[in-house]
């Protein structure tokens, strides 16, 4: 049955005029179904072409991928050539922290543990600075136990170190 027709049926049911409203209202539903019907095909048709766009792009991180799988990551290359020109690479840089002074020894640190007694790493430490020899707490233990110091933890949760 054609939608003239439909409408025309309609139409014939009542006489005191609601025919003519429920025609309207059924014409006003048949535009809004096509409407739907019309918008869902547009999002269909975009819908495959994101589709097409999602498997070119997923082809082509596979192609990077197995081109990348015997490289290490890491930041890319800018050149082919290193910086320098006679071939050779730079050196590292400075390690973090401060380096542990040369006069700081595991002599000295015997010397200390001696005159204190027993300290702390930190005691010591602070002991050597104000000597003149800038050192941490963590270079007085590995000295301190380089020089064979007796290692303790006090009442207070802190290794203290002393000679045996």
């Amino acid at each position: 049955m054609s939608r003239s027709a439909r409408i025309a049926s309609i139409s014939r049911v009542g006489h005191d005029g609601r025919g003519a409203q429920l025609a309207e209202v059924a014409d006003r539903m048949v535009r809004q179904i096509e409407d739907l019907v019309s918008e869902l095909a547009t999002l269909r048709a975009e819908n495959g072409v994101l589709r097409t766009e999602v498997r070119e792009a997923v082809s082509m991180m596979e192609r990077v991928s197995s081109s990348l799988a015997g490289r290490r990551p890491g930041p890319a290359k800018v050149g082919g050539r290193p910086a320098s020109g006679n071939g050779r690479r730079a050196g590292r840089g400075r390690a973090r922290g401060r380096a542990t002074p040369a006069g700081v020894t595991v002599d000295v640190v015997k010397a200390v543990l001696a005159k204190l007694g027993e300290a702390t790493a930190a005691e010591v430490a602070a002991e050597i600075t104000r000597a003149g020899a800038p050192v941490s707490g963590r270079a007085v233990r590995f000295l301190a136990e380089r020089a064979g110091a007796q290692t303790s933890v006090g009442q207070d949760g802190q290794r203290r170190y002393r000679l045996g």
